[in-house]
C-alpha cells in the first residue's frame, strides 16, 4: 500500500512530497535530475548527513523528474516527518 503526501521543509520555497511504501519512505529532494546550484547543494547536504550516518538508502526518481531519497521507514509509531527530519538534518512540517 502506498501513502503520499506533501510537506513543507524549513527553508525550502517549494512543497516536497513524502512516499511511503513497502517499509520504505522517501522524500523528495530535488525538483529535477539538472540541478541548480540550490538543489545541489540539498543533494549534498542529505547524502553527506545519510554517509556519515552509515543510513543505507538510495535515489530514485518514482515521480518524473524529481529526485528523492529512499530510506527504511520508521519503526512503529514514530511519525515520518520526525523520523525524517531528525535522519536526515531537516525541520519538515
Amino acid at each position: 500500500m502506498e501513502n503520499s503526501y506533501r510537506v513543507r521543509v524549513g527553508g525550502w520555497s517549494n512543497s516536497r512530497t513524502i512516499i511511503e511504501r513497502d517499509g520504505k519512505v522517501s522524500l523528495e529532494i530535488a525538483l529535477s535530475h539538472d540541478h541548480c546550484p540550490t538543489c545541489a547543494s540539498r543533494v549534498r547536504h542529505v547524502t553527506e548527513t545519510l554517509s556519515r550516518r552509515n543510513i543505507q538508502h538510495n535515489w530514485n526518481y518514482p515521480c518524473g523528474p524529481s529526485s528523492f531519497i529512499t530510506v527504511d521507514a520508521p519503526g512503529e509509531g514514530l511519525p515520518t516527518k520526525k523520523y525524517l527530519g531528525d535522519l536526515l538534518g531537516l525541520e519538515i512540517h
